[in-house]
């Protein structure tokens, strides 16, 4: 017979709870009449009073309403919007604690996937919690009632904006940049109608940035109106087109309205050119400890034919390269591939060589052929790394493996698939390249059994 008993709540009902945990993503966790509860916000040890605004089978979703005490580690946000901004989800907690728990989430993974407790080192910790991040990519709503350009961040879960003109994740300089965007686009009137996002990077190196205004239209007198833009140390305007309402923020290039055609950033000793659609690690302090890890953990020969998988601006494959016989990179933006080809001539790098292809389907040809290689970086999206390269992976006889990983999820996923294959980890180094967020960087070093 179907078990047809109805939940403990009911969205609405009003409860007094005390978080026992957090998951994942930084919520309390509390239990009511069995059933697990979500709560942001609520740190573990603090009793409040919630709401109920979603129940599941298995979990419901609470609103905190009021703390009747506060946990230890509780500090003041100190962004005016952090309650409603999707973007940080751990302001409240203390840097501290919030490394703390980041590391024990992924100690947490390693124990699930049979590891040693010595497998995790202590997590590498930022030296910058705050105004670390080296781009920003900020919604923009023309407001016709008010004929004003209104700027901020989606709320959680939702298309409705928390509007801010700060965001205490990059550093002051962009802020102001941002304010002079929002200023620029009321004055162009209703032509802002068809601007939504703002895209604002900086080199860590030389303080030069750079402005990416995406549009919904690929009319070229839009295009020229914001290419107009000016502001203090902004050497490039350019824009992308992606017309769909709600899509992604990018279009399938950009194109420079003013000025340069890329950044220039300082890595790990090497000078590398970043253009508009090229990814870069976020904080460079972080990048170079992490680069410089991988390198450490692979311990690359002077004989060794080193695969970096997903190379992006191949900033880590030219490390790679300088302790190797030949490096390969591959990625499957052009516009990235391009810069690292730049960035190999720009630093007299001979030995490293760029590929523009999916590493799904250029890593099975190139075992195939016959090619071997001793060392693998795999340094996927969030989504992981396809199947289709793991097996390849395991084909290829590669000796040692290191697995760069933005997503503990996926990462839990693939590590059980290459174990499967031979693959056995002996270290991972977690990063803390995201603070006041609930996300964590980790270097997995494996080697083949």
């Amino acid at each position: 017979m179907a078990n047809t008993q109805s939940p403990p709540v009911a969205a609405g009902e009003e409860y007094e709870v005390e978080a026992i945990r957090q998951n994942d993503d930084g919520d309390g966790v509390a239990a009511i009449g069995g059933m697990t509860v979500f709560i942001p916000f609520l740190l573990p040890g603090e009793r409040a009073r919630v709401r109920i605004e979603q129940v599941e089978k298995r979990f419901a979703r609470a609103r905190l309403l009021a703390r009747a005490n506060d946990a230890p580690d509780r500090v003041e946000p100190r962004c005016p919007v952090f309650a409603r901004c999707g973007g940080c989800q751990v302001q409240h907690m203390a840097y501290a604690a919030q490394a703390a728990w980041k590391e024990a989430r992924i100690r947490r993974m390693a124990e699930r996937l049979g590891l040693e407790a010595g497998v995790v080192r202590p997590i590498e910790t930022s030296h910058t919690p705050y105004r670390y991040r080296n781009q920003v990519q900020m919604p923009v709503r023309w407001n016709a009632t008010a004929q004003r350009v209104e700027m901020g961040f989606f709320e959680l879960g939702s298309h409705d904006m928390a509007v801010t003109e700060t965001c205490l994740l990059v550093p002051e300089a962009m802020d102001d940049v941002l304010r002079r965007a929002r200023w620029f686009l009321t004055s162009l009137g209703s032509t802002a109608q068809f601007v939504h996002h703002v895209i604002v990077r900086q080199s860590h190196a030389t303080g030069d940035m750079a402005v990416v205004f995406a549009l919904a239209t690929d009319d070229p007198s839009v295009k020229r109106s914001v290419g107009r833009f000016h502001a203090p140390q902004v050497v490039q305007v350019a824009v992308t087109v992606q017309p769909r309402a709600h899509g992604p923020v990018w279009g399938d290039g950009a194109e420079v309205m003013k000025g340069g055609s890329h950044l220039e950033e300082n890595l790990c000793g090497l000078r590398v050119r970043w253009s508009p659609r090229s990814f870069l690690q976020v904080q460079a302090d972080m990048a170079e400890r992490m680069y410089h890890h991988v390198v450490r953990a692979v311990e690359v020969r002077e004989t060794d034919v080193v695969i970096d998988a997903y190379c992006g601006i191949g900033a880590m494959t030219l490390l790679l390269a300088s302790h190797a016989a030949r490096a390969v990179g591959v990625e499957e933006v052009e516009d990235a591939i391009a810069d690292a080809r730049a960035n190999a001539k720009l630093n007299r790098v001979r030995n490293a060589e760029f590929v523009v292809d999916r590493v799904e389907r250029w890593l099975p040809r190139f075992v195939e052929a016959g090619n071997r290689a001793d060392v693998l970086v795999f340094d996927p999206p969030r989504k992981g790394v396809d199947r289709a390269a793991i097996e390849a992976a395991a084909e290829a006889n590669v000796e040692r493996l290191v697995y760069v990983s933005c997503n503990p999820a996926t990462l839990e996923r693939d590590l059980r698939l290459l174990a499967a294959r031979g693959f056995y980890v002996t270290d991972i180094q977690p990063f803390d390249m995201f603070p006041q967020t609930s996300h964590v960087e980790c270097v997995v070093t494996m080697r083949r059994g």
